[in-house]
């Protein structure tokens, strides 16, 4: 006995890469955007005094060897410092 094998339709694609022919997922027949009510969220978005706290410092990228690095990794963990710390720290102070 031969199992009829289904032929499924080629997906197609928008401009923005969306497939437009989906009909089901995973054999759920999809709602019909047309008829849903869609409602704008009550939560979340921007609130005023929210996120992290300007500290006027800038990032900066330094390409050091990969030695140099390492010793100023083991000073800043024995000091118990931050690496941005001891640079300044060292900096500061020549």
């Amino acid at each position: 006995m031969k199992k009829k094998i289904n032929l499924i339709e080629k997906p197609q694609f928008n401009r923005a890469g969306y497939q437009i022919n989906m009909k089901d997922l995973n054999g759920e027949p999809l709602p019909n955007p047309a008829k849903l009510a869609f409602r704008p969220f009550k939560h979340g978005g921007s609130r005023t005094g929210a996120g992290r706290k300007p500290s006027g410092r800038k990032a900066v990228l330094l390409r050091l060897s990969p030695k140099l690095i390492a010793a100023l990794r083991k000073e800043a963990e024995l000091k118990h410092q931050t690496l941005s710390e001891l640079a300044e720290e060292r900096l500061a102070h020549g």
